[in-house]
């Protein structure tokens, strides 16, 4: 049986991506600007087809927006209401959204620090998550999983620096320095800091592949987006009901049949024997 070398297959993606950035970082218009683009690629490159990628915006359904975002992996399948300018950028449903990356020329405290407040401006927005019908039956609202957020950039400072940093910034999650390596970062569900693994430069697409594919498929599918949550902020005559509307009317035509069915009940027993 032939044998096939993932990591040489791999690293000749890592060696792509550095010539990409290289150009970008070093043209005399871009000055690194739009690294974004050659990151954008390589996640379409080996992300399957139920993730999407693009740069935007993300807003909810109280219509906050976040700040721009470089790199968003988001539903393909199940997203409604992406609108697009015509400059590209898409504007994407939070309830949507897998991970968020901002795109640099380097890892350092600036960047770090910019980074965690722009990953802050997504995952503070409001998310809405309905019951489903599965297989006919039907499922409780799932709870809402984390966001991811990540930095990517072509280099970084050294290894132990960076984790200072990230320490003190709770909304990064991941990152890839092209020429530097990956980190993944452990936090408990306060967000507060555990640890944080690294790879070797020569591995830093590699690991960043299988960190970023392992992560994805932690989180699974995105919720049911409520999308009576935006009908209703933005409808004027027209109004969907809640799962707790819905509920309470139930409840009440439930009511409604049993004081009936009492009533009927009663009036039969006063009705006088017939001789």
């Amino acid at each position: 049986m032939e044998q096939m070398n993932i990591k040489s297959l791999l690293r000749s993606k890592q060696t792509l991506l550095e010539s990409k950035l290289d150009v970008l970082i070093n043209h005399p218009v871009t000055k690194g600007d739009h690294c974004e683009g050659a990151w954008i690629d390589f996640f379409r490159s080996f992300l399957p087809s139920k993730y999407a990628v693009d740069k935007g915006f993300v807003f909810d359904s109280k219509e906050a927006v976040s700040e721009q975002i470089d790199i968003i992996i988001y539903d393909a399948l199940y997203s409604p209401l992406i609108f697009e300018t015509d400059a590209g950028e898409k504007f994407i449903t939070v309830e949507s959204v897998y991970a968020v990356f901002d795109s640099k020329q380097k890892i350092d405290k600036e960047t770090v620090e910019y980074t965690n407040h722009k990953i802050e401006s997504v995952v503070n927005l409001h998310r809405t998550s309905r019951r489903m019908v599965v297989a006919g039956r039907g499922v409780s609202p799932r709870d809402l999983p984390p966001i991811l957020g990540g930095i990517l950039a072509a280099a970084s400072a050294g290894w132990s620096t960076v984790e200072s940093y990230v320490e003190d910034n709770p909304n990064i999650d991941i990152g890839c320095a092209v020429k530097s390596g990956s980190f993944l970062v452990k936090r408990d569900p306060e967000r507060n800091f555990l640890s944080m693994l690294h790879s070797e430069p020569e591995e830093a697409v590699l690991a960043f592949f299988y960190m970023i594919l392992d992560e994805l498929y932690k989180l699974g599918t995105v919720p049911a987006i409520d999308i009576r949550d935006y009908a209703n902020a933005t409808l004027t005559n027209v109004r969907l009901k809640t799962d707790e509307e819905n509920l309470q009317t139930e409840s009440s035509e439930k009511t409604s049949e049993a004081d009936g069915s009492v009533s009927e009940e009663k009036e039969n027993q006063e009705e006088p024997a017939v001789k």
